[in-house]
C-alpha cells in the first residue's frame, strides 16, 4: 500500500512555498475556494496568486462545497489538478467532471458533507 498525504487549508504564500519544497512535500495540498464560512477559505485573488506558485511535485486541490457554475467558471484556468467536491450529487460530480476535465480520484469526490463537519 502506498500511503498519499494531503495539507488543506493553505492561506498563505510563505506557508505553501514551504510545504512545497519541504524534503517530505505532500502528494496533494488543498486550497478552501468557495467555503466563506472556513477561517481556511481563500478569495480568487490570493487563490490566483497561490495557484501561480511552483508546485513541484504536489497536486493543487480545490476543495468546493456545493459549487455553482459561477465559481467553476472563475476557477478553471487556474492551477488546480483536482476538485475534491461536497454536498453533490452523483450527477453533478459527472457534469463537474466531464465538463472541467479535472484528474479523477475518487476519494477527492465526495457525495454529501456532513453538516456538522467544519471545513
Amino acid at each position: 500500500m502506498i500511503l498519499k498525504s494531503k495539507i488543506c487549508g493553505i492561506c498563505d504564500s510563505k506557508t505553501l512555498d514551504f510545504i512545497v519544497n519541504h524534503p517530505c512535500a505532500p502528494e496533494f495540498v488543498g486550497f478552501i475556494v468557495n467555503y466563506k464560512k472556513s477561517k481556511r477559505y481563500v478569495n480568487f485573488e490570493n487563490l490566483k496568486i497561490l495557484t501561480s506558485i511552483d508546485k513541484k511535485k504536489s497536486f493543487f486541490v480545490a476543495v468546493l462545497v456545493r459549487p455553482n457554475e459561477k465559481i467553476l467558471e472563475q476557477i478553471k484556468n487556474l492551477n488546480f489538478d483536482y476538485y475534491q467536491l461536497y454536498d453533490c450529487t452523483p450527477t453533478e460530480v459527472g457534469f463537474i467532471k466531464n465538463k472541467y476535465k479535472k484528474k479523477n480520484n475518487n476519494s477527492f469526490y465526495c457525495k454529501e458533507l456532513q453538516r456538522s463537519r467544519k471545513i
